[in-house]
């Protein structure tokens, strides 16, 4: 009994380490130019799932990651919605397959069918630039845990078709929580941090679920060392463990067991849902701000050395 409690607190242990950052590391993030709003500029078209616009924006982001080298997956499949049957297909980019243990980042890539010639900048098209942007700017080769590796989830169908409801909504995200949990890959997720509605000034993003506390304080924690304060990561909000009353992506994973970062502003955007949600909401600064944050985070979870960040590409 002895020896399985040892055991137990190693395991715990292992699973909760994270190195912070040093000054200088830090300072390169702060410092180095951010592509967030570039990439996500050519995603800043209607991609409705089904359409051929869908389709452009999918074939974007496959192409920038297998320009990379990563590992590219597509979970395709047909459902069935309020207009009829829809072809979906979900994006899982993995920065090394040999790694049994993955550090997923995820975020919806398809758009709204209403209004007509909505773009979703914040919905999520600059969460998607983010992902990619995070993954040409950070040197993985230089981790020290090569057991575990950054897995980037792009979902399709996250929106309705028509009115919002458990079968009209979060398609993609309903297919791959089956698939992983039918082939293992479920068991094999550290945790799934999801981004949505991203890009708009003076976010507050709550601390949804008890379970991922001790990862959002990180985030409290690596955004006071960025910018001497702390205002976008909220550790007070009413909202802070309700994270029941979002509806998202996640929820298949969640309910499977698996621990979510659910980093979803509070209130949303005042442009959600709107012709307005374009390039013309979003705030660069705020961009570059949570973008030096997500890598940092993601550096520091992963233990990468950060001599210098490649800007280049």
């Amino acid at each position: 009994m002895l020896v399985s409690w040892f055991l137990l607190l190693a395991a715990v242990s292992w699973t909760y380490a994270y190195k912070p950052l040093s000054t200088q590391s830090l300072s390169g993030i702060a410092d180095s130019k951010h592509r967030t709003l570039e990439l996500a500029d050519p995603l800043m078209i209607p991609r409705v799932s089904g359409t051929t616009g869908n389709l452009q924006v999918r074939d974007t982001i496959v192409q920038h990651f297998r320009n990379l080298g990563w590992q590219v997956a597509l979970d395709e499949f047909v459902a069935a919605t309020p207009i009829g049957d829809i072809a979906f297909a979900n994006i899982i980019a993995t920065q090394n397959p040999e790694a049994q243990r993955r550090l997923v980042l995820a975020a919806h890539y398809d758009s709204k069918a209403t209004p007509e010639g909505f773009i979703g900048a914040t919905d999520s098209a600059v969460p998607c630039g983010m992902l990619m942007d995070i993954a040409e700017s950070l040197p993985f080769k230089t981790t020290k845990l090569d057991n575990t590796t950054l897995q980037l989830v792009f979902f399709d169908g996250e929106e309705a078709f028509v009115q919002w409801n458990e079968y009209d909504s979060i398609y993609g995200a309903k297919h791959l929580g089956q698939v992983w949990a039918e082939s293992g890959d479920l068991e094999r997720m550290d945790v799934m941090v999801l981004l949505d509605l991203m890009g708009a000034a003076n976010p507050t993003f709550p601390n949804y679920y008890p379970s991922t506390d001790w990862l959002f304080r990180h985030l409290v924690n690596i955004e006071k060392r960025l910018n001497k304060t702390s205002n976008m990561f909220d550790l007070s909000s009413p909202l802070t463990y309700r994270g029941y009353v979002m509806q998202d992506d996640h929820l298949p994973f969640l309910h499977r067991g698996a621990d979510i970062l659910h980093l979803i502003p509070y209130p949303f955007p005042k442009e959600w849902h709107t012709i307005d949600d374009n390039a013309g909401a979003i705030d660069p600064s705020t961009v570059d701000r949570l973008t030096a944050v997500m890598k940092a985070f993601v550096a520091e979870y992963l233990e990468i050395t950060l001599p210098t960040l490649h800007t280049e590409l």
